[in-house]
């Protein structure tokens, strides 16, 4: 029977190296009843149990394991690895650590434990283990880049670049690597080179958007402004009616400045960074959310829950938990469907829409007490059919609160090389006062980094008297 289940053992591995998990782990679990201390079985039935995505068996499976071979860094690694999946940060940390004491020659393990610090945004704990992993293993492609994000996101921006471009060492046909090397080096404002970096990633992958985009802007920042222009263009060439193209050169001033940015450029540019936006944007000091709330405090005072609000332009929903205690009812609308998807996952609107800003606004009639839009106003040039809309679409005694990037020229607005529109205070305020709002005031505040440099904004409340609401 003793040689009967090590048969049945070598086959399950036999299985299990091929691919068939369900029939492997089938065979690891005939051993581990017949020998419940089997550690190797219920390890290795653990790691099938992962790969089938049954993660709750997989983890009592390790568990099991350690239980009977503590001293084992393997099962310890695949027990923290299970608990960083499902969510368990705090033991899975543990359990990592453990298993770096017991043997830290293993590269996977400070990889694993590095990248469960920076979920944590335990940045500086995370370097460190990225480090490690990399100093054993130095052509691993993923952890080196990991370890450049994670300096990225510390602003350690040399030793950053110096790891993106370790990846494109390593893996030279690497369209993301050379685009995070692009990426540093544009924060570096070091623009000639970021733009070289950018069209080498946009060589490797032709379809990424963002690499284009970049590459057209970094171009543009660098002075080389036909150039800027003729990456475009041929973008349209490969991608005819690209509404981000178009919307790019109308900003590099190679065509008609649109009034406002198109719904097909709103949509395609939030729904592809949707997954990424919340961290980009904390990667970015982003704070105009923020600063909305603070103004809505000044003006309402404590949260009493009773309130009709509008978030417009909620995005992934940042401002949600922010306007929720002031809400008796909460809306939200955006244009984009991949961002509403994850503003619903916060579960504080009552009701989302996938619809324009001034068209929805248009079809409601003194139903708000506040609508608040924080960063969604930029993406209109000119601003007097929105602002008239909101006006009447806010209860008498309404307020309007929302942030632009401020514009210190001449003109009422410029359409700027990323894609935003920045408007002047003055300019501003004469939309405003057209469309019949009143005790107007307009805040100064840094709303977030662009290309590592602060953008002014404008952070705005008005009100609609009783004498002038539903205009």
């Amino acid at each position: 029977m003793k040689k009967t289940m090590s048969d049945s053992f070598e086959s399950a591995r036999t299985l299990h190296h091929a691919g068939e998990f369900a029939s492997a782990a089938a065979l690891y679990q005939e051993v581990v009843e017949h020998d419940p201390e089997h550690f190797k079985a219920l390890n290795n039935l653990g790691a099938c149990r992962d790969e089938l995505g049954q993660l709750d068996q997989a983890e009592i499976a390790f568990r099991t394991a350690l239980a009977l071979m503590p001293g084992e860094a393997p099962i310890a690694h695949n027990l923290g690895r299970i608990l960083h999946k499902k969510g368990i940060h705090a033991e899975a940390e543990l359990h990592y650590r453990r298993s770096i004491e017991l043997d830290s020659s293993v590269a996977d393990t400070h990889f694993n434990l590095g990248r469960l610090l920076q979920d944590q945004t335990k940045l500086e704990q995370a370097a460190t283990a990225l480090q490690s992993a990399t100093e054993l293993n130095p052509d691993n492609e993923a952890a080196q880049s990991v370890l450049g994000d994670v300096l990225f996101d510390l602003r350690m921006l040399e030793p950053a670049l110096s790891t993106y471009r370790r990846v494109t060492e390593i893996t030279p046909h690497n369209a993301y690597a050379h685009f995070q090397v692009g990426k540093a080096l544009e924060t570096l404002q070091r623009s000639d080179e970021a733009a070289e970096s950018f069209r080498r990633a946009v060589e490797i992958d032709t379809g990424s958007a963002a690499a284009r985009e970049a590459l057209a802007r970094t171009l543009s920042t660098a002075g080389r402004h036909n150039e800027a222009i003729n990456s475009l263009n041929a973008w349209l060439e490969k991608h005819p009616g690209n509404p981000l193209a178009i919307h790019m050169l109308a900003a590099l001033g190679a065509g008609d400045t649109p009034d406002r940015a198109s719904d097909g450029y709103v949509r395609e540019t939030f729904d592809r960074f949707a997954e990424d936006f919340d961290r980009t944007l904390e990667k970015l000091q982003y704070q105009a959310p923020q600063l909305v709330h603070q103004v809505i405090r000044e003006s309402f005072g404590e949260p009493a829950g009773n309130l009709q609000v509008l978030d417009a332009g909620c995005g992934t929903g940042l401002c949600g938990p922010l306007l929720r205690p002031f809400a008796q009812s909460l809306i939200g609308i955006d244009l984009s469907a991949g961002m509403l998807k994850l503003a619903d996952a916060h579960k504080v609107y009552d009701e989302l829409l996938e619809v324009e800003l001034a068209s929805y606004l248009a079809t409601q009639h003194a139903r708000f007490d506040l609508i608040a839009s924080a960063d969604t106003f930029c993406y209109l040039g000119k601003l007097d059919q929105a602002l008239k809309a909101a006006a009447q679409a806010l209860k008498a005694g309404g307020v309007l609160i929302l942030t632009l990037e401020q514009h210190s020229g001449s003109a009422p607005y410029q359409l700027q090389a990323h894609g935003r529109y920045a408007h002047a205070e003055t300019y501003v305020r004469a939309m405003l006062e057209e469309a019949g709002f009143g005790n107007v005031e307009i805040g100064y505040d840094k709303l977030r980094l662009e290309a590592g440099v602060p953008v002014p904004g404008l952070i705005v409340s008005a009100w609609v008297g009783a004498d002038s609401a539903g205009v």
